[in-house]
């Protein structure tokens, strides 16, 4: 056994350290696609074949770094630069595989101070072995890499710069860019050239001359003023309700609740992350973001939406309201507590309060939603007689689905905990008399963050099951009523400024929930193509494609002129600068 040694172990270690990252995320795209398409291999070798390319670079830059010409200090850059590359696609698969999106740019600048925290925050035992394990890989890997270590074989000259060309050539020659789900095997580079389109800025030409003409319609209304809570629960998604669905039992108290009350079966997400929603639901603008022409853009969270004009906290403290916005987590992550406080919020509180200090903390150090819920119950008690909206941001059922009842990651089982509880929620809330003068509002903020299932893509269709989350408006089981219009989140803004007001406002693009007003186009701001917008009516998608002064619909073929204008345009006016339209 003279020929195992330890410099041939670490030579090991080194290769599979590079190999495995591929390996896996193969695995997980060749599972996903097989899931829709029944194919195997397909993902796998797609994921080989986009990621080529960067398995070139890296293993050409580490081959450069070991021949025996090259001066110690450039053979230094050179393995650093590789592992740079290396390491960017290490988080890209990460990215892939937890949140079912690819590694941005503008996301990097957003979350990457908070994401050592998060990742301490959601990781269990096995998840520190696993690190710790990667830890001493790399360590026994960095002797090869400062070692004055070259390739001195023939042979082995001829296999790296074989594999070099064969990578490129399976690169150039084998990538499938048709199927409709090709995003996730896209490597990292690719997918950010491809979706940079959202970003390119309008021309001063194009931004003067631009004119949409949104039209509302008005009619008298009876102005009315109950108490309002909005339940907005993490990742609630319709594929998790068999009531919603037809799909997973995971929610009966939910799927109970809807059936005793009013319930919206063709509810849609203006977007694919909890900002979005918060946008949607307190300033009724779809969040689609202006192009992020310098790095604040990039880096902030709430770009474009930084003071909106309206909102529904001030609209409401107008009527003599207070408002409340209450989440058992880090205000400061993406900078929630800052934006909640900018458009109006009477009351903001997050984990930071000592109500919280004995509770066990989950993802963003947050309580569980039973804690969250006895704070709301203190809260309503604390406003008296007053009227008052309380916005409550759950986060139990955020990504990795830890159950605060078991600890065990799992969707089903963490899904069912924050079903009881807010079962448990909506009871007292009846037994205590809040629906007496107070109305419930519950709804998902957006799809999980989740590969889509095959049931939930044959039931809706690949991209309405990307939007579909479940809306229910609660009356205290004293109304029932099944709701089958189109309606989105923004349409909860509208709805609630209307019902406080002597004047119903609706139009095409903002729907009202409760005076049967259906929205006839919904956009849904997408999470695998961050520069594709989809456009929903009752009866048919349309995609459209952000590209500044070139934002098109496209696959139009069959589209009249004039709704191609009334899509394009709309998109164009929630982008091009307010001064201008």
């Amino acid at each position: 056994m003279a020929f195992i040694t330890i410099p041939r172990l670490i030579k090991a270690a080194f290769l599979l350290m590079l190999a495995a990252p591929l390996a896996l995320k193969g695995l997980h795209v060749d599972n996903y696609i097989h899931l829709h398409t029944d194919i195997r291999f397909l993902g796998a070798t797609q994921v080989l074949a986009n990621d080529a390319i960067i398995y070139a670079f890296m293993l050409a830059l580490f081959y450069l770094s070991f021949l025996s010409k090259t001066p110690f200090a450039a053979s230094i850059a050179l393995k650093g630069l590789a592992f740079l590359a290396y390491l960017l696609f290490v988080i890209d698969s990460i990215v892939i595989v937890s949140f079912n999106t690819h590694l941005t740019v503008g996301d990097a600048a957003s979350y990457v101070s908070y994401m050592p925290q998060y990742i301490t925050q959601v990781s269990g035992k096995k998840d520190i072995l696993i690190l710790c394990a990667a830890v001493v890989t790399v360590g026994l890997s960095a002797w090869m890499l400062v070692s004055r270590y070259t390739i001195n074989r023939k042979a082995h000259h001829i296999l790296a710069i074989l594999t070099i060309f064969g990578l490129l050539i399976a690169w150039c020659f084998t990538k499938n860019e048709r199927y409709t789900h090709s995003w996730i095997y896209k490597n990292v580079v690719d997918y950010n050239l491809e979706t940079r389109s959202e970003s390119r800025a309008y021309s001063d030409a194009f931004a003067g001359r631009f004119r949409y003409d949104h039209k509302e319609h008005k009619q008298p209304n009876a102005p009315q003023t109950p108490n309002i809570i909005i339940l907005m629960v993490e990742s609630l998604s319709s594929y998790q309700s068999k009531y919603f669905s037809g799909l997973s039992g995971w929610t009966p108290n939910l799927d109970r609740i809807a059936r005793q009350n009013v319930a919206y079966k063709a509810f849609y997400a203006n977007g694919f992350s909890t900002n979005d929603c918060y946008i949607s639901v307190l300033t009724g603008r779809v969040p689609i973001r202006p192009p992020a022409t310098g790095l604040s853009g990039w880096g902030t969270p709430f770009y474009g939406f930084h003071d909106p004009a309206e909102t529904l906290p001030r609209i409401l403290a107008e009527k003599g309201y207070t408002t409340e916005f209450l989440i058992a987590g880090d205000l400061s992550f993406a900078d929630v507590g800052g934006w909640v406080r900018r458009i109006g919020f009477d009351y903001i509180e997050g984990n930071e309060h000592a109500y919280y200090e004995d509770w066990d903390r989950y993802q963003f150090d947050s309580a569980p939603d039973e804690a969250l819920y006895d704070r709301v119950y203190d809260r309503i008690k604390h406003n008296g007689g007053g009227k008052y909206l309380i916005y409550v941001s759950t986060l139990s059922t955020h990504h990795p689905f830890i159950s605060p009842d078991s600890g065990n990651h799992s969707e089903a089982e963490t899904v069912m905990y924050a079903d009881r509880q807010l079962g448990a929620f909506h009871e007292k809330l009846v037994d205590t008399g809040f629906f007496e003068q107070g109305i419930l509002i519950i709804l998902g903020d957006h799809h999980s963050m989740l590969p889509l299932t095959r049931g939930e893509t044959k039931t809706f269709g690949p991209y309405r099951a990307a939007a579909r989350v479940p809306l229910i408006v609660s009356y205290g089981n004293k109304q029932q009523a099944v709701v089958t219009g189109l309606h989105q989140q923004a349409d909860l803004f509208n709805s609630l400024k209307n019902m406080t007001s002597t004047t119903l406002t609706y139009s095409d693009w903002l729907g009202d929930i409760f005076n049967d007003k259906p929205t006839k186009y919904i956009a849904h701001r997408r999470g695998d193509h961050r520069d594709i917008i989809s456009v929903f009516t009752q009866d048919r998608d349309y995609l459209i494609k952000l590209d500044g002064d070139d934002t098109r619909l496209i696959k139009d073929d069959s589209v009249e002129e004039d709704l191609k204008e009334e899509l394009v345009g709309q998109v164009n006016a929630a982008r091009v600068p307010a001064s201008v339209k």
